[in-house]
This record gives C-alpha cells, sequence and structure tokens, in this order.
C-alpha cells in the first residue's frame, strides 16, 4: 500500500511539472491513461487534494491553485524544490522514464536497455539500517578473492557507473567502500551506531571522480585539452561539477577541472582514447603517458600477439 501511494505522489508532481498549469479535468485524465493505474480507478477531487497534502508532506512540494472564473488551474509553486534536491529528482527522472518506458511496452523489442549488475538486493536493507543508525554485519569478498567479515556502520550509499556502493566506518579512523556486487551475505543487527556528526557524504566525495576517496592525495588543478567531438559530449555532460571550459577554436577545447587525480579519474581519461589530453599538471600528464606506454608494449610483444 505504501508503494502505491510513492507512486501516485510521483506520478502527480511528474504530471504537473510536464503539464505546467493543469485544471482538475486535465489532471483527471493523465491518471486515467497512467501506467501506476493499473485497476482503472477514477481520480476523485478528495484523492486529489489528500495527493497534494502528501507531497507537500513527503517531499516539501507545494501545489498551489490559481482560481479563476470557473476555473481552477493546479501548479508547482516551488519548483526549485525538486531541482535543489537531487535524490527528489533522481527518483522523479527515474519515475519519468519508467512511465514513458512502460507506455510503450508494446515495442519493447525495439528499446534497448543496459543490465543492472547484481547486488541491487542488498540495497533495501542497508537503506533501512542508514534509516535505523544500525550496523550491518557483512561478508565481502573481492575480485582477486580477499574476503572480509565483520560489523560495520554504513555511512552512505552511492551509484557509480551502474554499480551501488555502501560506504562504512569501519574502525574510528577507517572508512572502506563496498561493491554491492561482491557482497556475499549481509544483515542488519539490532547494535546501533550514533551517526558522526561532522560527516557530509556530499563533501566525502566531492573532490573525486568515481568512488575512491579518502585515500590521502592533494586536490590539484588540473587541464585537459580535448579533440574532434568531445567538447560537445563534455558540455552536456560535465566530468565532475568543477570542470569549466578555458579555450576553444576549431581544433581542440580546454577545460579545467579541480579534483584528485584517483584510480577512477584515470580510467576515465584513458577511455576518452585520442580524443583526449592532459596539459597539466605534469606529474599526472607523465603518469597517462606512462599507462598508455604500457598497453603499446603489450601489442607489440611478439609472444603475446601468438598466443
Amino acid at each position: 500500500m505504501v508503494e502505491l501511494l510513492l507512486k501516485r505522489y510521483l506520478w502527480l508532481i511528474d504530471t504537473l511539472k510536464r503539464g505546467g498549469e493543469m485544471n482538475f479535468e486535465e489532471i483527471a485524465a493523465q491518471w486515467s491513461k497512467s501506467s501506476v493505474n493499473d485497476n482503472g480507478s477514477e481520480l476523485s477531487k478528495r484523492t486529489f487534494y489528500n495527493h497534494c497534502q502528501a507531497v507537500a508532506r513527503h517531499f516539501g512540494i507545494e501545489i498551489e491553485c490559481r482560481r479563476g472564473r470557473g476555473l481552477n488551474l493546479y501548479s508547482i509553486a516551488n519548483p526549485e524544490a525538486i531541482e535543489e534536491n537531487s535524490l527528489t529528482k533522481w527518483v522523479l527522472d527515474g519515475f519519468s522514464l519508467g512511465e514513458l518506458l512502460l507506455g510503450n511496452a508494446s515495442i519493447a523489442d525495439k528499446i534497448l536497455l543496459e543490465d543492472i549488475p547484481s547486488g541491487r538486493e542488498w540495497l533495501g536493507p542497508i537503506l533501512q539500517a542508514l534509516q535505523d543508525n544500525h550496523q550491518i554485519d557483512l561478508e565481502y569478498e573481492n575480485f582477486f578473492g580477499v574476503r572480509f567479515t565483520g560489523k560495520v556502520c554504513p555511512l552512505c550509499v552511492k551509484l557509480f557507473k551502474r554499480r551501488w556502493y555502501v560506504l562504512c566506518q569501519i574502525r574510528e579512523d577507517r572508512k572502506r567502500i563496498f561493491s554491492l556486487d561482491r557482497v556475499k551475505n549481509l544483515e542488519v543487527t539490532n547494535k546501533s551506531f550514533t551517526y558522526p556528526r561532522d560527516f557530509v557524504a556530499a563533501d566525502y566525495f566531492r573532490d573525486v571522480f568515481g568512488i575512491v576517496a579518502g585515500t590521502g592525495g592533494e586536490v590539484e588543478n588540473i587541464v585537459i585539452r580535448t579533440y574532434a567531438e568531445l567538447p560537445g559530449y563534455l558540455r552536456s555532460l560535465p566530468m565532475h561539477h568543477s570542470q569549466r571550459e578555458l579555450d576553444s577554436n576549431t581544433e581542440y577545447t580546454d577545460f579545467s577541472l579541480r579534483l584528485k587525480p584517483s584510480f577512477d579519474f584515470i580510467q576515465e581519461l584513458l577511455l576518452h582514447r585520442d580524443q583526449l589530453e592532459v596539459l597539466s599538471p605534469r606529474t599526472l600528464r607523465d603518469e597517462v603517458a606512462e599507462i598508455i606506454s604500457k598497453m603499446k608494449n603489450h601489442y607489440e610483444d611478439s609472444d603475446t600477439a601468438k598466443q
């Protein structure tokens, strides 16, 4: 029942976000066509008003009514409440996309999606542990066969490149991140813990790209030169929130970023092949060049080529 009501609240927010000002009849007509309305029920005004109050209570999104001559128009009074809350925005975007896809189920064979790795089943218990400030009992094994078993304190979850991760406090002076697709077993314990008051999840990952954080290293000013189509891609989807465009001409575009050059970030740089060049700092440029040189050696190794 709770899940159904949540879907209805998200549907109402999404409908008004896309439709702007709408009268009740228009909203009810949209409800009759929604995939959320799986039993074909009609939207009554009483239910609509209850949903408006619930949306304000749970999401902080106010639905206002502009009264006219015989016509009441409803709209979202504070759209910034969606844009400024990353979780609400992400969930709403996901719901809107789900509605769109389900509405086109008849052409499912023409809609190609990426598979999500295993591990999703652990997300629910972890979120419950975060809600209640309870420790989790974890069994974990990485791709090198190194195992971890013990009770840990969950601090936050993070989605990165189609994988869910949980950051945990292992000891008072040590944090560690675990990928959910490598968890062997997980149980929420009855033992509570005090969530650190000075810990802010967004700040912890602010100066890194990806999930490798808290491992030392200094924040650096990084300048990259991009070629061909890559400038357009980075303008539409920045690599990091610190990304700024410095210079552009017909041959290339330079961008600056301010972060720690972690493993994940270097992997991202290499992903763009010959369309990206690191200009500074020199240490990072040399590190990337060395990796490329080692890759080149693999292809020039005659023994490898014979296999």
